[in-house]
């Protein structure tokens, strides 16, 4: 029998306290997978699920001819269903809010330093009664990883549970690729086995951080709706050496970021909250940027932004 995650994840309480502890950053580091309880609530959980319904709907209603939307058949009833729907930022006005969240960006900084800058912005979702499988597998862009964990931040908008929840293995960040590539192989031949990982299950408001090296996936699912925002993370450092996107894609992303600091400090639902204050070093200084000051966009596609030879 796998052990359960309460067996083997530390207990962290986001209304008890303002960050991550040096002792839960270091777990993370070392296992590549952190849970993190009560970090959305409230009106903003609310307003989070009332608008990504929406898009779960157009997914599902519309089908829309939209390079945002993805779509695969169902494991089980072969139907077409969707998954996942891109760049979230743009689509909603709550997920602009959530990128300034101040304990998950304090814990980012903890993790990654003060330049780190958010990279992607999607939603991956079970469909209800046709939950897709995602298969195991590891983060794609690995081979832009460098000292400092590249990570997502997995938001729950609604409760998992063993018919559609996060497999996971904790210390799989830390395996060679030939390793990792052996297992992934195992766990997906002839449908989508568990053994060694464990469980994640999760409550609405919950969050997970998983290292784009660590080993993951969920089995198809037939059961209740499951959606879960993610946002990556990545050390400037990193992506100006690194890569994958051009270095002229970390001001753009700096200012989404401020912006949506700004969006979340004039929330009337979040009245009262300390502020995150985003100050990177002098080599990371964004351009400008004024209160009030419009975007155009919050959407940079990625592959405007790839460096030659890059792919997601």
């Amino acid at each position: 029998m796998s052990a359960t995650a309460a067996e083997i994840f530390p207990h962290i309480d986001a209304r008890t306290q303002d960050c991550i502890t040096d002792e839960q950053a270091k777990f993370f580091i070392e296992n590549g997978l952190l849970i993190l309880r009560n970090v959305v609530h409230g009106e903003e959980l609310r307003l989070l699920q009332d608008e990504t319904q929406k898009l779960v709907d157009r997914a599902n209603t519309e089908q829309p001819n939209d390079p945002d939307y993805f779509y695969k058949p169902h494991e089980i009833t072969h139907k077409k269903t969707p998954f996942r729907v891109e760049y979230v930022i743009q689509k909603c006005t709550a997920t602009k809010a959530l990128l300034g969240h101040p304990f998950i960006l304090r814990s980012v900084e903890k993790l990654q330093g003060r330049n780190f800058v958010p990279t992607w912005d999607s939603m991956v979702f079970k469909n209800g009664g046709m939950g897709v499988a995602i298969p195991w597998h590891r983060d794609s862009g690995t081979d832009h990883c460098h000292d400092t964990p590249i990570f997502n931040v997995d938001f729950y908008l609604d409760q998992s549970d063993l018919s559609n929840c996060l497999w996971g293995i904790p210390g799989s960040n830390r395996w060679s690729a030939a390793d990792a590539n052996a297992t992934i192989k195992r766990l997906n031949t002839e449908g989508f086995k568990t053994e060694g990982a464990v469980p994640i299950q999760m409550n609405a408001g919950d969050v997970i951080f998983h290292n784009i090296l660590a080993l993951h996936g969920s089995p198809p699912a037939q059961s209740k709706l499951r959606r879960v925002i993610y946002y990556e993370f990545r050390a400037g450092e990193t992506e100006k050496l690194k890569g994958p996107h051009t270095p002229e894609y970390i001001p753009l992303k700096q200012r989404v970021l401020l912006k949506c600091l700004e969006h979340r400090a004039q929330a009337a639902y979040l009245k009262g909250e300390k502020p995150f204050v985003y100050n990177p070093s002098a080599e990371f200084t964004p351009a400008p940027f004024t209160p009030g000051m419009a975007l155009d966009t919050y959407r940079f596609p990625h592959g405007e932004f790839w460096r030659t030879g890059d792919r997601k």
